[in-house]
């Protein structure tokens, strides 16, 4: 199989280095850094989250203890900006998402909002608890 993503100058990249090209387009360094969120969810109303280069998440609330990690894409149909996801952990380890859009913002700088996910106690699919905005520290 031939790669579709090529280097300068059309060479084909390993497979490993396809793979470090992806993981570094779903970490955006522009994204990593504290964030200031601000939420209707209980126990997070506010708070903060730490994207660190790595993938991982850290942040500090009553509603969860530690961070699982966090991805980004750039938004659909050429719109500028990313579609990020940042999941949490609560205190057993259930997941609590922030899944939103990242946009620049002419008052805070880069800005995220959208909606919190937590797994419905009926279904265990993610279900909407909450919205939240967010803003880089």
């Amino acid at each position: 199989a031939v790669s579709c993503v090529a280097r300068f100058g059309g060479t084909p990249m390993r497979p490993e280095e396809e793979e470090q090209h992806a993981r570094a387009a779903e970490l955006p360094s522009e994204l990593a850094g504290g964030w200031e969120v601000r939420s209707s969810y209980s126990g997070a109303e506010e708070t903060w989250v730490e994207l660190l280069p790595d993938g991982s998440a850290e942040g500090s609330a009553r509603s969860f203890s530690r961070g699982r990690g966090w991805r980004a894409a750039p938004r659909e149909g050429g719109k500028v900006g990313w579609r990020l996801t940042v999941t949490m952990e609560d205190k057993i380890s259930s997941p609590l998402t922030f899944d939103g859009t990242v946009r620049e913002d002419e008052y805070v700088g880069l800005s995220y909002s959208g909606r919190v996910l937590a797994p419905s106690k009926r279904t265990g699919q993610p279900a909407e608890v909450g919205e939240f905005r967010a803003w880089q520290r």
